[in-house]
């Protein structure tokens, strides 16, 4: 993971990663648990993110209940099944709310995603158990790697053996984004 700081008066730091990353339908919460036994638990969360019109790119603001301010994401992705590759764009935003009146009133809300979401690190990759308000539960498959094709190979690889590993057939596999499935 790149840290690149950016100049702005709060003095933050912006974040850029490029991830490969692997989302899929999955009910079955517990077998899950079982393989992920021994892993670490980073916790389970309560998420709002906020997706602002852009045709086909995505810009969310995400919202963690019980935190103070939040996160503003932009990501690059291609709606792929399988394991795809995606570029963030993450910024920690001191006050949610301003922010968000400010991009509803020059972009438009697109949709609202909650989500119950538990969050495990697995050798390596982080592994969401998600419950989306609407959809349904999801896991899905994240690891931060390298802008080398050797890394992202070796990434691409690892995402499918934890497919394997925990059962996913094709008919499971999602290609878009939690808000796309919202908005269909």
């Amino acid at each position: 993971m790149k840290i690149l700081p950016r100049a702005d008066d709060a003095g933050r730091v912006a974040d850029r990663k490029r991830l490969v990353e692997l989302k899929a339908r999955y009910e079955r919460s517990e077998r899950a648990r079982a393989i992920l036994t021994g892993s670490e638990h980073v916790g389970t969360f309560r998420q709002t993110d906020t997706y602002f019109a852009l045709g086909e790119r995505r810009l969310k603001l995400r919202e963690v209940e019980g935190r103070r301010g939040a996160q503003l994401v932009y990501y690059e992705r291609p709606d792929a099944t399988d394991v795809k590759e995606s570029e963030v764009l993450l910024h920690e935003v001191g006050d949610s709310a301003a922010l968000k009146e400010m991009l509803t009133r020059v972009l438009g809300i697109q949709v609202v995603v909650r989500k119950r979401r538990e969050i495990y690190r697995h050798e390596g990759v982080q592994v969401h158990l998600d419950k989306v308000d609407g959809l349904g539960r999801f896991l899905e498959f994240e690891l931060a790697v390298e802008d080398e094709a050797d890394a992202i190979a070796a990434g691409r690889a690892k995402l499918a053996g934890l497919r394997r590993a925990f059962d996913i057939p094709d008919e499971d596999l999602v290609a878009s984004s939690y808000s796309d499935l919202l908005a269909d």
